[in-house]
């Protein structure tokens, strides 16, 4: 199916609002997640018996606690990419002796979160480009950012990103920098829901 926003006399604009296939099944998949955990909740109402999936919720209220699992939905989904990520895919990230500035502030962000550099090594790209390997795929794809053990600094974190947005990283990065980008916002987003609390 094809989505248009609105409907105009003028055939260009009518393709600048035209949804792309990926962006439909993109949206689908949100409205799935959405509706999964609405009805999670919805049965929970029912038993009058709530189920809590970790301390985080537990101080949560109800429409913290659906943002908070739908957050985590949309994790777990990217995880499961990540998963089956090809590591030959990191390549091209790998061959760079200096990486344009947006794939370098992806990877820095990540080492960062990780607790795999510290910030004094941020800059010093021989020792990052060591670790992307398979291994930094595993510790992203088994990652509980409301882990009691995780300690990442959000504030960091977005000062590191300077604002830069996943359009951004499209144009600028590769499609591998953009899943490892999507990965950051996601973990992001969960952690601040959790921090609501």
């Amino acid at each position: 199916a094809v989505v248009s926003t609105q409907s105009t006399g003028d055939t260009g604009k009518d393709k600048a609002n035209i949804l792309k296939p990926v962006q439909v099944r993109s949206i689908r998949s949100l409205y799935t997640k959405m509706v999964a955990v609405f009805y999670e909740l919805l049965a929970e109402y029912s038993s009058d018996e709530k189920k809590y999936e970790n301390s985080w919720e537990e101080p949560l209220p109800d429409d913290l606690r659906f943002a908070l699992r739908f957050e985590k939905r949309v994790l777990e989904d990217l995880k499961k990419k990540m998963s089956s990520m090809d590591i030959n895919a990191l390549s091209e990230i790998k061959s760079y002796n200096e990486p344009p500035p947006i794939i370098a502030t992806v990877i820095q962000v990540i080492m960062l979160m990780l607790g795999i550099c510290g910030e004094s090594e941020l800059q010093e790209w021989t020792k990052i480009k060591s670790n992307i390997n398979a291994d930094l795929i595993k510790r992203m794809a088994k990652f509980d950012p409301l882990s009691k053990d995780q300690q990442i600094d959000i504030h960091k974190v977005n000062d590191r990103l300077k604002g830069l947005t996943a359009s951004e990283v499209k144009k600028g990065g590769s499609m591998p920098t953009f899943l490892l980008y999507q990965w950051i916002i996601d973990v992001i987003s969960v952690l601040r829901v959790g921090e609501s609390r």
